[in-house]
């Protein structure tokens, strides 16, 4: 059993009832895992393992990924879910992660300037500017000589 602080980034379904998520976890990097049977209105797991919810996963190996068995949500920016622009802003965020990022590397830097502005986000206003400058030098690329990914989003 693997035990892990995950943000969740984006969600796609995995055949009738499952659901392959990909997370930005703080002891792995982004990674893509399976969550069973959380497409069913009855599944526990269902609400805590939306996009950009914070949760404290447990998760075991797979044949093809890592399951997750178990999930307590941490934190849902419930205040950030209800306006509309925070939600865009929030999706423009777990996406920068996304693309960026390629692989399986723990990086706590990236762990903690993701869930300090998803946090910042919650309570008020973040520029998706800054989050991408920072995200961008904490990868190692200068961001000045990098197109705004903003147009790109």
């Amino acid at each position: 059993m693997i035990k892990t602080e995950a943000i969740i980034l984006k969600s796609a379904d995995l055949g009738e009832t499952d659901r392959l998520l990909t997370i930005y976890s703080k002891e792995f990097g982004k990674i893509q895992v399976a969550a069973r049977g959380t497409k069913k209105l009855e599944s526990k797991l269902r609400y805590h393992l939306e996009p950009f919810s914070y949760s404290h996963l447990i998760l075991v190996e797979g044949k093809n990924f890592r399951i997750v068995k178990d999930a307590v949500l941490i934190n849902q920016f419930l205040s950030m879910r209800k306006d509309l622009g925070k939600t865009k802003i929030a999706y423009k965020i777990v996406n920068l992660v996304d693309e960026l990022i390629v692989g399986e590397e723990k990086d706590e830097e990236i762990w903690n300037l993701l869930s300090r502005t998803l946090k910042e986000l919650n309570v008020g206003d973040v520029i998706v500017k800054k989050f991408q400058d920072n995200l961008l030098r904490l990868l190692g690329y200068d961001p000045k000589h990098i197109k705004d990914l903003r147009e790109i989003y």
